[in-house]
């Protein structure tokens, strides 16, 4: 018989209060931590490519939609930073957890009839310069990874523009293997969050890469 995953739980102000399983978690509606990493490709004319994936057509929570570089809930006893083994588990992208930068703790409330998904979002950003092509993508979890301009993101979520393009790897859905696909995106596509949260992100990103 498989083991519950265990996870820690806290109260509305983030303070720790015990453990408890993820099953047990969204079905309560218990409060708990999901690491998020936005992975950017900086150029060398301090503007910087985006990664998003596309969630798994099988996943119960917004299945076939464009999310977060990598997320996923932090276990029992792990730290924020320890989130980072997302990456590799989902891409096949290995990155030391100090290269992790810190962007922001979100919270987000979410509940249909099948679940209560009370969360905190330790939210970070890393870096890279590896090819989409050169990922492992975990089939239980990502259908694809696409790469977007940073500008078009922050035009799209700030209503300048309806679709953005962009290039990137998805997973045939008859032959279950990893294609080349590029095509327009529009809001519907994406994860619906607020466009605040997407601003949010995004700006952030932009002062980063302005900076470096």
């Amino acid at each position: 018989m498989k083991t519950e995953e265990l996870i820690d739980i806290y109260d509305e102000n983030m303070n720790y209060i015990g453990t408890a399983s993820k099953a047990q978690a969204h079905r309560e509606g218990l409060w708990h931590k999901a690491f998020r990493c936005w992975v950017i490709k900086p150029e060398s004319n301090g503007k910087c490519k985006v990664w998003l994936q596309l969630r798994s057509k099988n996943k119960q929570l917004y299945p076939n939609l464009l999310a977060t570089s990598a997320a996923g809930h932090l276990r029992k006893g792990e730290e924020n930073r320890d989130g980072i083994r997302e990456l590799e588990e989902e891409l096949g992208l290995k990155i030391n957890k100090d290269k992790l930068v810190k962007l922001f703790t979100s919270k987000k409330s979410y509940r249909d009839e099948n679940m209560i998904d009370n969360e905190f979002n330790p939210t970070y950003l890393c870096e890279t310069q590896t090819n989409l092509k050169d990922l492992t993508l975990q089939p239980s979890e990502v259908d694809g990874i696409f790469e977007f301009e940073l500008e078009d993101l922050q035009n799209m979520f700030n209503r300048k523009i309806d679709k953005i393009y962009s290039s990137g790897l998805s997973r045939n859905p008859e032959t279950h293997q990893i294609e080349v696909k590029s095509g327009y995106f529009r809001h519907e596509d994406f994860v619906p969050h607020d466009d605040s949260y997407y601003q949010k992100v995004f700006s952030t990103i932009k002062r980063y890469c302005e900076g470096h």
